[in-house]
């Protein structure tokens, strides 16, 4: 008979082999089931919301308190009018999220929750004062946004919470932890492009939310100098060599007048005093303007936001249950125990309730 066409090694028609199937399985995240390893866990990660009818005033605080916490935020997740707090609490565990930020705002005032998920606590603060990154933006002369510096996870400052109460520290808890740990021995100069200070004033009773960009410069270098280190070329065709323009700006110092370009006699070396400066260890990871040991002057540049809070309540749930602190309501042991019996009452309703309703629709699909 007729001979036919041969088969690939795994039975394919003309001679082709069929795609090979992966049979092995991922390996189990254990960030999602839970580790015990520390070093295993996953970065805190942050969602900033808005709840409430005036969501609008809010809107610029918002998008900058989502700048601030990047690259650690669910910036992406887009929310929708009829969103609830339960449809996010829904997507703490496959996003990863460890903290609420919800904003919401009245006729009078804002309000600002910190919340830890999945289960509590919650504090609550009204936004005395506050100022958008536009604003400073536009207060400043020479206003350049910090290339880059959202890659990285800000470092974060607190200060003032020595002296507070259990409750000033509990607030310093929730922001401690809604950034991640660095570790002193691995950490990147590189990597710190930007600071987050939250300082505590018990004579005032609040608590200021400040966001900086660092700027690390070589010490002792005048500003002609620091514009090459930086790529920043001036225009030097009138000039017969790069000589003449290091040589003019020092001529230019020394007599206390500008240079030909219209710029500041100065070389940008102000603030370059034994506080604005330090000096680094020989390493791998330098900043522009030599290797080795070298001292580099540090600034700091407010970029927003900048955040004035009161604390108002501390409750034990997410956005929810026992309230544990109020600034402005006290209770006596028996209304915090008739308030208490009143929940535990509504909470049984709503599981009888719940149970009742799947035992209908269990007996309709049976029926």
């Amino acid at each position: 008979g007729r001979r036919g066409r041969g088969r690939g090694p795994r039975g394919s028609a003309m001679g082709k082999p069929q795609r090979k199937r992966k049979r092995r399985t991922h390996m189990p995240d254990e960030n999602v089931h839970g580790s015990l390893d520390p070093s295993k866990k996953r970065p805190p990660r942050a969602l900033v919301l808005r709840t409430g009818k005036h969501t609008k005033v809010v809107k610029k605080l918002e998008k900058d308190l989502k700048l601030c916490m990047r690259p650690h935020t669910a910036d992406k997740l887009k929310q929708r009018k009829g969103n609830v707090m339960k449809d996010f609490l829904n997507v703490v565990g496959p996003l990863g999220i460890s903290h609420f930020l919800v904003l919401s705002a009245t006729e009078r005032c804002q309000y600002l929750k910190v919340a830890k998920t999945p289960q509590g606590p919650t504090a609550t603060f009204r936004i005395e004062k506050w100022s958008s990154s536009a604003d400073f933006a536009s207060a400043m002369k020479r206003y350049t946004a910090p290339v880059g510096a959202f890659k990285y996870s800000p470092l974060l400052v607190l200060s003032g919470f020595k002296n507070a109460d259990r409750h000033g520290k509990l607030c310093a808890t929730l922001f401690q932890n809604m950034f991640p740990t660095k570790e002193v021995n691995k950490l990147k100069i590189s990597n710190c492009q930007r600071v987050v200070m939250v300082h505590y004033s018990r004579e005032e009773n609040s608590i200021q939310f400040r966001h900086y960009s660092i700027n690390q410069q070589p010490a002792g270098v005048s500003k002609s100098v620091r514009d090459i280190l930086r790529r920043e070329l001036p225009e030097l065709g009138h000039l017969q060599d790069i000589s003449q323009y290091l040589q003019g700006e020092a001529e230019a110092m020394a007599g206390g007048r500008g240079d030909g370009d219209g710029r500041s006699s100065g070389s940008e070396s102000e603030g370059e005093d034994e506080d604005n400066t330090v000096e680094g260890a020989q390493t791998s990871d330098r900043v522009r303007g030599g290797a080795g040991t070298k001292k580099n002057v540090v600034k700091l540049r407010e970029i927003g936001p900048r955040l004035e809070l009161s604390l108002v309540k501390i409750e034990e749930g997410v956005c929810d249950g026992k309230v544990l602190y109020h600034a402005y309501v006290s209770k006596t042991a028996e209304e915090e125990e008739e308030q208490e019996n009143k929940r535990k009452k509504a909470a049984d309703l709503k599981r009888s309730r719940r149970e009742a309703q799947d035992a209908n629709v269990q007996r309709k699909r049976e029926g």
